[in-house]
């Protein structure tokens, strides 16, 4: 365990907002220091003349449509294996996104009758695309369709640590 000196004033700033996201700061820091070791460094852009006003802007223009597409793209193309496990785990998109679904679901396979069975939650109800299905090294993974607004901004930065800009 480390005693670490914080600001008094920022803490409680950020206490705020993260129990508006249902999250104690303790798992907030958690969650940094976990995306700090997968990202290597700082699990976000770190600039000098940055504006944190881009995030909300962008988030706010970004569909469903547009997330499915980048989801897919990264997991077809360059996302590690790690992460694409991540985003399987239900835990761990709750706390990065707000989802209440994993981002992923693998299906048995891409036949259109799997996907229809791979796309229903527990209660019968379509949570994940139909359309789009993310195909890696023989596994097949349904994308979640539940993103809300408020879900948004949480894509966007994640979307910067493991993305590229040409998918949104």
């Amino acid at each position: 365990m480390i005693k670490a000196q914080i600001d008094p004033e920022l803490l409680e700033k950020a206490s705020e907002i993260f129990a508006e996201l249902g999250l104690p700061v303790e798992i907030a820091i958690n969650v940094f220091l976990t995306k700090a070791i997968q990202a290597q460094g700082f699990p976000f852009p770190v600039a000098l003349e940055g504006d944190s006003r881009y995030t909300a802007q962008e988030a706010a223009r970004i569909s469903n449509a547009e997330i499915t597409e980048a989801i897919q793209h990264l997991v077809e193309q360059n996302l590690p294996f790690s992460e694409i496990n991540n985003l399987t785990q239900l835990t761990y998109c709750q706390t990065t996104f707000g989802l209440s679904f994993p981002v992923l679901k693998l299906a048995k396979s891409s036949r259109p009758e799997d996907v229809r069975l791979a796309v229903k939650d527990a209660k019968g109800r379509n949570r994940y695309s139909t359309s789009k299905i993310a195909q890696r090294d023989g596994c097949s993974y349904v994308i979640c369709t539940q993103w809300t607004d408020r879900h948004r901004p949480a894509f966007v930065r994640w979307q910067q640590t493991f993305g590229d800009s040409e998918c949104a």
